[in-house]
């Protein structure tokens, strides 16, 4: 597996560990522990630190599984009063936090289970 792919996949989590302090900080809001995570995985990608897969694994399910009870709970009760975009959106936005997180979770573990049977 290309080693590069697996910085790209560190720079997005870095990215998005940046975001999330940034939010949690502007907004006063509880979740700026929730960087830590997505910060101190992306290093450990970025080093090609074996544990940093796990946190990979970690930050991906659990933001599918967040953006999946956001709509469970917040959109789908009132899902015919909102606009067709809106949802559409919302779909497109899951659909692609989806592939992103399965997709990068393939391509990080063949990069560790490939550094592995090299060494």
């Amino acid at each position: 597996m290309h080693p590069n792919l697996v910085k790209l996949f560190a720079a997005v989590l870095a990215i998005y560990g940046l975001y999330t302090l940034w939010l949690a900080v502007s907004q006063s809001a509880w979740f700026v522990v929730w960087s830590v995570p997505c910060l101190v995985g992306a290093v450990g990608l970025a080093l090609s630190r074996n544990w940093s897969q796990y946190l990979y694994y970690l930050v991906a399910l659990c933001t599918v599984v967040g953006w999946a009870v956001f709509v469970g709970f917040y959109v789908a009760p009132s899902w015919s009063r909102m606009p067709g975009q809106y949802i559409a959106n919302l779909l497109v936005v899951g659909l692609v936090l989806f592939l992103f997180s399965v997709g990068g979770s393939i391509i990080i573990r063949q990069h560790f289970k490939h550094r592995a049977l090299r060494t």
